[in-house]
């Protein structure tokens, strides 16, 4: 069951449960072809045409590489390894193979312990534009949103030539409705149409995250089945395939629809599946894999546009309403009632969000200006309120559908802020009910039909616009409306904590409340600084990098807001040194295994926290930038360890290893003058640098006079200077002398990504220098400048190959592997016929072991 405007109306228990990416079924428009490690085919679609003597059903159980021979073999092999470098299928293009004269595209990807291999006919004649370029030139222009799609579904039209193009926008009850269209003259219009959330289940809506591009080229075309060596091919997990057939019930629904070919571009904004670009076409209708790919990655770009979009819109939302508020904070009186003092405010409200009416409840005093539910009904809601999951906001429409006791002449919906748990204290802002007219695709109320002996629920077969009246809602509440409800709740919060300090009068509870107000309210500080980092953001514009700007500055405040969270939960006591490090620290342990952090059981005094948190989100940050957790050194480590000298001072060492080589640094940055001078200023400290090419040492001295020694620790000057950072992934790695004799290797690959992972896996493996060329010429000169230790070479480089490189390096005595897309039975010349052949992609572990047997002689003489 797919999506695309297009869902089935099953009962949502039977929809949500079809296993439509485990269907077993190939369109017709290419065919699919899935390996083991070793290359047999254990699964093939039965139109298969990888040769002109074998079906299908003969090809399987047989080797893929020895059938396409080892040229095409590389191509897919390499292309193999990119895939499961960047997690998603990889494209090869206008790929020939000698059993067959047709050139086909190729998409390529991981599934498990398989590689599946899905190949089209190439198409030479349809001209190919620089869809990216055009589309992105487009989108940039229109400041308004709803012109942003108009755009965008016209561009997309006219590159694809779809009859119909839409931007469809889920909404939060998991409907969804067309926002923008561009279709041929002579079609009806979906445009603010309706469709109920059970058209795109739960299971169509991941695998559109997964498969950011889906086509279904022609809904009339035969499908074709999965064969496989066991019979199981309707279990293999089809989600990333691009040839995925398409569920019975989907297909008839598209022809309910009266539509040929459909295709749909996911747009994801802040990892959720916000909405789709959806395409029908009346005739079957298919895009050359191309251009998919560049609508593909348009998609994204135009996913990050709109996020961003809708980031800014909040932040000026969210600056609007700081100012409106603040005029209602200048207007209050704490002389008398603070319940009374907020409802006389309704008018100041209204021009922050659209409200007919206002109530408070405040430890038992009520008090109501506008349209508004009685005493009565508002302990009766407060009632409803308490059954839901807790939250600082609550937002009905209808407020009969929660509770009939409810139903009201004056109001039918209703927007109720918590201010406080203990009292139970709430701001209500209520909306008239307004008569709703909901246009859907059809009557949304669902049919039966005996289906399978059983009752089912079938596809609707007309879609014309079908109107649905709702007397007892309000007009729904937005995310804007909730971004100025924030504003609201924290004033009313700093309004009610200045209110009890002025009240001398009020009693023992009054203080009890007090202290619980601030509880939530320093609960709320990070929410805050995040809004003040926005704001300097945004009016920041003369910096060079204003995003580099703001992400610094962001990344700032919410340290500090973390450690002023700690003191606050520790009554502004001492905390432990340990607890305070990794909460800085944990946001960047996706892999615990990279952190070793160790020391005795000490805590750090209020004063000192401040600085040390500052301090140490530098150096992480830093570190995931530029050092051993970037993106370039995913195997790097870190190492915090701290021991009390017999002065009890704290000694604290911070060592990287494993990230890019660092023979100087910046020290002119505000990061590096944060780590270098806050300590000493601040607490009269030391601290000391040692950059090192495998990575940033530091060591930091805190006075015993910010320290308390919990019991049973005992003090003892750390035996080194610097500790050790153990790992277990390494060659010797227990043995520091061994390691540094894994000096220098050069790897000679062009293809960047597959040169950039062999990189990465001789680092863990320990070697300190690792040079990449991306031809012969490079690598002759560098040979000239330094001798590596070992050389890895890739057979095809461009139109040459390495086999003379290769024979150079024999006479020189330098050990050498060659690693290939065209595996281990390559032909190598006689001089170099018993040098080692890796095959693409290459195991860590078979990597290693084949280092060792190189120059695991060298290693023991060393």
């Amino acid at each position: 069951m797919e999506g695309n405007l297009t869902g089935k109306l099953y009962p949502e228990n039977e929809c949500d449960k079809e296993p439509i990416h485990q269907l077993g079924r190939v369109q017709s428009f290419g065919f699919f072809v899935s390996v083991d490690s070793e290359g047999v085919i254990t699964h093939i679609s039965s139109n298969a045409k990888l040769s002109c003597s074998l079906n299908a059903n003969a090809l399987l159980g047989t080797s893929l590489w020895e059938l396409i021979g080892r040229e095409a073999s590389h191509s897919l092999r390499g292309a193999l390894h990119q895939s499961t470098i960047i997690n998603k299928p990889c494209r090869i293009y206008s790929l020939s193979l000698p059993t067959i004269n047709t050139l086909f595209d190729v998409s390529v990807h991981q599934n498990g312990m398989n590689a599946i291999f899905e190949f089209e006919e190439s198409n030479h004649t349809q001209v190919q534009d620089n869809i990216l370029a055009a589309m992105m030139n487009q989108i940039t222009g229109p400041k308004d949103l709803q012109d942003l799609f108009d755009v965008l579904v016209t561009g997309i039209k006219v590159i694809t030539g779809f009859d119909r193009v839409m931007v469809y926008q889920f909404l939060d009850d998991g409907s969804g409705e067309v926002i923008a269209e561009m279709k041929e003259s002579d079609m009806s219009s979906f445009l603010g149409l309706r469709y109920p959330a059970s058209d795109i289940p739960k299971q169509a809506r991941a695998l559109y995250k997964k498969n950011l591009i889906r086509l279904i080229t022609d809904v009339n075309s035969e499908t074709y089945p999965i064969l496989s060596v066991d019979d199981k091919s309707a279990l293999l997990d089809l989600s990333f395939s691009r040839t995925r057939a398409v569920s019975e019930i989907h297909i008839q629904y598209l022809k309910n629809m009266r539509v040929g070919a459909s295709m749909s571009i996911s747009i994801i904004v802040d990892g959720e599946l916000w909405g789709l670009i959806a395409c029908h076409h009346n005739t079957a209708r298919h895009l050359t894999g191309r251009t998919l790919e560049e609508l593909e990655l348009f998609g994204e770009l135009f996913s990050l546009e709109l996020a961003r979009r809708l980031v800014m819109e909040r932040i000026i939302v969210s600056e609007r309403a700081n100012a409106t508020f603040a005029k209602v904070l200048s207007n209050l009186s704490v002389s008398h009632s603070l319940t009374l003092a907020i409802v006389e405010q309704l008018d100041l409200v209204k021009n922050l969000i659209d409200v007919d009416g206002i109530a408070c409840a405040f430890n038992g005093e009520f008090q109501h200006n506008g349209a508004s539910l009685s005493e009565k009904k508002i302990n009766i809601l407060i009632e409803v309120l308490q059954r839901l999951p807790e939250a600082e906001f609550y937002q009905l429409d209808n407020l009969v559908a929660a509770d009939k006791r409810l139903t009201d002449k004056h109001v039918a919906g209703v927007l109720a802020l918590q201010i406080s748990k203990l009292p139970l204290d709430y701001i209500f802002l209520f909306r008239m009910s307004a008569v709703q007219e909901v246009s859907w695709a059809g009557n949304p109320q669902k049919s039966l039909s005996n289906m399978d002996t059983r009752q089912r629920l079938t596809p609707r077969t007309s879609f014309e616009k079908w109107i649905e009246t709702n007397g007892d809602k309000s007009n729904a509440w937005t995310a804007l409306d909730v971004e100025r409800a924030k504003s609201i709740r924290l004033g009313i919060m700093e309004l009610t904590i200045r209110h009890l300090h002025e009240k001398e009068t009020l009693q023992r509870e009054a203080n009890e409340r007090l202290e619980l107000l601030i509880g939530e309210l320093n609960h709320r500080v990070r929410n805050i600084l995040n809004l003040v980092g926005a704001i300097i953001g945004q009016t920041s514009q003369k910096k060079e990098n204003l995003d580099e700007f703001v992400a610094s500055l962001s990344s700032r405040i919410s340290a500090l807001a973390l450690g002023h969270d700690q003191l606050t939960h520790s009554s502004w006591n001492s905390i432990s040194f340990k607890t305070l490090l990794i909460n800085e620290l944990k946001a960047y342990m996706v892999n615990e295994a990279a952190f070793t952090i160790l020391g005795p059981n000490i805590k750090i005094t209020s004063y000192a926290v401040t600085p040390i948190v500052l301090v140490f989100h530098e150096l992480i940050t830093n570190a995931a930038k530029y050092g051993a957790l970037s993106a370039t050194s995913s195997d790097g480590t870190v190492s915090v360890t701290w021991a009390l000298d017999n002065n009890q001072n704290i000694l604290i060492f911070w060592k990287e290893f494993g990230g890019p080589p660092l023979a100087k640094m910046d020290t002119d940055g505000f990061g590096m003058t944060v780590i270098k001078s806050v300590i000493p200023h601040e607490l009269g400290g030391e601290v000391k640098f040692s950059p090192q090419l495998s990575g940033l040492q530091a060591q930091f001295t805190i006075p015993k006079k910010y320290i308390e020694v919990c019991k049973g620790e005992e003090v003892q000057y750390p035996p080194e200077d610097t500790p050790k950072v153990t790992t277990n992934t390494r060659l010797v790695a227990s043995d520091d002398n061994h390691r540094a004799t894994l000096g220098r290797a050069f790897v000679i690959e062009d293809n960047l990504l597959i040169s950039l992972d062999l990189q990465k896996k001789l680092r863990r493996i320990g070697f300190k220098y690792i040079d990449v060329y991306g031809d012969v010429i490079a690598a002759k000169t560098a040979l000239k400048k330094v001798t590596p230790q070992i050389v890895f070479l890739d057979v095809h480089l461009g139109q040459e190959n390495s086999f003379n490189l290769g024979e150079e390096l024999k006479k020189q005595c330098i050990p050498f592997l060659f690693i290939t897309g065209y595996g281990a039975g390559i032909a190598l010349p006689e001089p170099i016929k018993d040098v080692d052949v890796l095959t693409k992609p290459v195991d860590s572990q078979v990597l290693q072991k084949a280092i060792m047997k190189n120059i695991g002689e060298v290693l023991a003489n060393d």
